[in-house]
């Protein structure tokens, strides 16, 4: 099969969905496809000439490329090589390649591909929208405010509404973003404007929610089907960028050591989760487990992270699915 794999991107983790792809090309070679790499953001080519991928940025390209993801994703589509292919396999995590803008060219131009689509893409990127939805489903969640950033003339009023309606410590973060890009654990008032502003360098919508002391736990959900809960017990106060992509900065424990039925009802959780949203193909839903053991849906991720180490591969493990058999159903999922 001819595939497009679509890495980088234009959003502050286009490292990690380079690291993603080149563990997704790796394996689609494996499983035999023929398989062409780009960045939309630039149209560079992510394959050198010994075959191999690039997952390095280079060294002029900024760690927030500012090109246009449509303009340069358009010339693409539009490019006679691309009635030769058969899927869009997307390597991408966060801005333009996570929020619908991506998917809804690909549906224009009548190209299949894998994930969800552009209505889900766009839900789960919005993390207020997403906890709407997650309340009118009775799907518990902390609970929440969103702020618009307009600047330092907003910090004060925006930190006594804080101080208002929440107990310290609150997590500020992007409404937008992923990988914790932006994200601040704030355990004092005083704390409040820099909070603000690293989560405003990522975009004008800024979420605040109630911190959970507890065991962070995840869900992958693959058409629909539960995997195993995971728990990630990170070295650092939070499970931040960091701890995510630093070897040996988590431990993981796939299966989560929980109780058996505590499991099921997170599952059926996470599936609602990822319904309620309308996703589809593999997704990823994110929870905090309290010591009461009550649990918390925080988000879903849509394009889940994709390396040999992450949590979506390492939950299909469990169930004796390895990363070429994982790949193999994705790509069947987007083929219908």
């Amino acid at each position: 099969m001819n595939i497009l794999l679509l890495g980088g991107g234009n959003s502050s983790e286009n490292q990690v969905s380079l690291n993603s792809s080149k563990a997704m090309y790796e394996s689609l070679v494996r499983l035999g496809h023929s398989v062409l790499a780009i960045d939309p953001s630039s149209g560079r080519l992510l394959i050198g000439t010994d075959g191999q991928f690039n997952a390095q940025l280079p060294h002029d390209q900024p760690n927030k490329p500012v090109a246009d993801p449509q303009r340069s994703l358009t010339a693409a589509l539009g490019s006679p090589e691309m009635g030769k292919v058969d899927l869009v396999v997307l390597g991408l995590h966060g801005g333009a390649g996570e929020n619908g803008t991506i998917q809804a060219l690909l549906d224009l131009a009548g190209i299949k591909y894998t994930g969800s689509g552009m209505a889900a893409s766009a839900i789960a990127m919005n993390k207020a929208v997403t906890k709407r939805l997650f309340e009118s489903d009775a799907i518990p969640t902390p609970a929440w405010l969103l702020i618009k950033y307009t600047g330092e003339a907003c910090e004060a009023r925006a930190a006594a509404e804080i101080a208002h309606r929440f107990t310290f410590p609150v997590i500020i973060k992007p409404n937008d973003g992923g990988s914790t890009v932006g994200l601040t654990k704030v355990k004092a008032a005083s704390e409040i404007p820099a909070a603000l502003r690293a989560a405003a360098a990522e975009g004008d919508r800024i979420l605040v929610e109630e911190f959970i002391q507890g065991r962070e736990l995840t869900v992958a959900v693959l058409d629909g089907e539960a995997l195993p809960v995971v728990e990630i017990r990170p070295k650092n106060e939070l499970y931040d960028y960091q701890a995510k992509y630093t070897k040996g900065m988590s431990e993981y424990i796939a299966p989560a050591e929980i109780d058996s039925s505590l499991a099921v009802e997170i599952q059926r959780s996470a599936v609602k989760a990822y319904e309620v949203v309308t996703a589809t193909g593999l997704a990823r839903v994110d929870f905090m487990l309290a010591p009461d053991g009550r649990f918390y849906c925080l988000e879903v991720n849509t394009l889940p992270g994709m390396t040999n180490l992450s949590l979506a591969p390492m939950a299909a493990k469990c169930v004796g699915m390895d990363f070429d058999a994982l790949m193999a159903r994705i790509i069947k999922s987007a083929l219908g």
